[in-house]
C-alpha cells in the first residue's frame, strides 16, 4: 500500500504497524488530518471490525483483505466499511478514491447518527429515568427519528415507566440480525412519545448475550437510521464488555451526590480507565442533587476528579405521579426544566428560558 500511494502521489500517510487500542484511533487520525483509513480486516477480523465501527462515523474505511471472503465482507459493510480492495494496486486505489469524491457531496448530506450510552455509577441512581426522559425530550424538541433501548433485561425499567408490553426485546434482534432489515426491524420496536423503543424482555430470567461485534454492527445499523440513539445499560462493567462504552459518542454516567454512591461512581472510573474507554467520551450528570444534604458540586468534582457536566434537580413527587400516570414528568417541573436543559447542552434544543421560582443556571454548569 505505501508503494502505491506513492505511486499515485499522495501525501505520506500516517501508518500504524499494529492495531491500536480501541477508543484511540479517531482521535490520533483527526489531529494528524486524515480523511480516508485504509484498515487491514485479514489479520485479526474481531479487532478490526471493532475498530470499523468506531471510525466509519468520522472517515471513510477501506478494508484491505487478501481473499474473497463473503462473510467477512458482509460483516464488514455492516460495521460501516464503505470500499474493499483484495489487490493493493495503483488503478484500484484510484478507483476507490474516485468513488470516494463522486460521493462526497451526497454524504456531506446525511450526517450519521449520535449514540448516547447512560450508565449508573450505582444502581438506583436514577439513570433509566434519566435515559427515558432525555430521548423524550430529545424527541418534543425536534430530533427525529429517534431510538430508546433498554439494555437491562434484568429490571426493565424502560418498558414499566412508559407502560410498554413488548413481544420482542434485544436477543430477538440478536437472533435474526442474520436477516434484519427494516421491515423487521419495526416490527420488533413499540412506538412511544413519538420515538421508537426498544424494550427488555418481560421475563427478567432471560438472557440477552451481546458480543462486542454484534455490538459493533448493531451501532452502525442504528446511526443509519436514527438521529438519535439513547442507550439504557444497568452498569459501567456491562457497557465496556459488550463494546457499546467505546462504540457510543457520549457515555453520560449518572450519579447522586450521596457518598455511597460516589464511591461506586468513582470504581466505575476506574473501571473505565482500565478497560480502555476514552475519558474525552465520559459526561458526568449529578441526578437528584439538592444542596443541603450529600456532597456539593464543588467537593463531587474534587472526588471523582471529574467536573459534573450537569446537574438535575431533584422532584422526587413529579417523578413519582409521572410513574402513576405512565407519562413523562411535565417540561415545566424542576426535573423537567432540568432535562431540557441538558439537552441544550448535548446539542439538542436551547435550554429553557429562566423564570421563577428557580433558576436554571443553578441546576445545570458547563464545563
Amino acid at each position: 500500500m505505501l508503494a502505491v500511494l506513492a505511486e499515485l502521489a499522495v501525501e505520506p500517510p500516517r501508518g500504524f504497524t499494529e492495531y491500536p487500542c480501541s477508543g484511540t484511533l479517531v482521535g490520533v487520525l483527526e489531529q494528524s488530518g486524515c480523511n480516508v483509513c485504509f484498515l487491514d480486516a485479514a489479520t485479526d477480523p474481531e479487532r478490526a471490525q471493532l475498530l470499523i465501527s468506531e471510525l466509519s462515523p468520522s472517515l471513510p474505511v477501506v478494508v484491505l483483505h487478501p481473499r474473497n471472503d463473503a462473510d467477512l465482507i458482509l460483516r464488514c459493510l455492516r460495521r460501516g466499511a464503505c470500499e474493499f480492495i483484495a489487490e493493493p494496486a495503483a488503478e484500484a486505489v484510484l478507483g476507490v478514491f474516485e468513488r470516494l469524491a463522486r460521493t462526497r457531496a451526497d454524504a456531506s448530506h446525511h450526517t450519521s447518527g449520535t449514540v448516547y450510552c447512560v450508565v449508573p455509577g450505582k444502581p438506583g441512581c436514577g439513570a433509566s429515568t434519566l435515559a427515558a426522559h432525555l430521548a423524550i425530550q430529545m424527541r418534543a424538541g425536534g430530533v427525529n427519528p429517534l431510538l430508546l433501548v433498554d439494555g437491562d433485561p434484568l429490571t426493565a425499567s424502560i418498558g414499566f415507566q412508559l407502560k410498554l408490553k413488548p413481544e420482542f426485546h434485544l436477543d430477538d434482534v440478536r437472533r435474526d440480525w442474520g436477516r434484519m432489515d427494516d421491515d423487521l426491524w419495526s416490527r420488533l420496536t413499540l412506538s412511544a412519545f413519538g420515538l421508537d423503543v426498544l424494550a427488555a424482555p418481560e421475563d427478567p430470567a432471560t438472557r440477552v448475550e451481546v458480543s462486542r461485534q454484534f455490538a459493533g454492527e448493531l451501532v452502525a445499523f442504528w446511526r443509519e437510521r436514527y438521529e438519535v440513539v439513547v442507550l439504557d445499560l444497568p452498569d459501567v462493567r456491562t457497557a465496556c464488555e459488550c463494546g457499546f462504552a467505546m462504540l457510543a459518542d457520549l457515555l453520560l454516567l449518572v450519579t447522586t451526590n450521596e457518598l455511597a454512591a460516589l464511591q461506586a461512581t468513582s470504581r466505575g472510573l476506574q473501571y473505565l480507565n482500565g478497560a480502555g474507554s476514552d475519558r474525552g467520551k465520559t459526561r458526568l450528570l449529578l441526578n437528584r442533587y439538592t444542596p443541603a444534604t450529600g456532597l456539593k458540586r464543588e467537593d463531587v468534582k474534587t472526588a471523582l476528579s471529574l467536573d459534573p457536566f450537569a446537574t438535575l434537580c431533584n422532584d422526587y413527587e413529579g417523578i413519582q405521579a409521572a410513574l402513576l400516570d405512565g407519562k413523562p414528568v411535565p417540561q415545566s417541573s424542576r426535573f423537567g426544566a432540568s432535562v431540557q436543559a441538558l439537552c441544550g447542552q448535548l446539542g439538542h434544543g436551547s435550554a429553557p428560558e429562566q423564570r421563577k421560582p428557580f433558576r436554571l443556571t443553578s441546576l445545570l454548569h458547563r464545563k
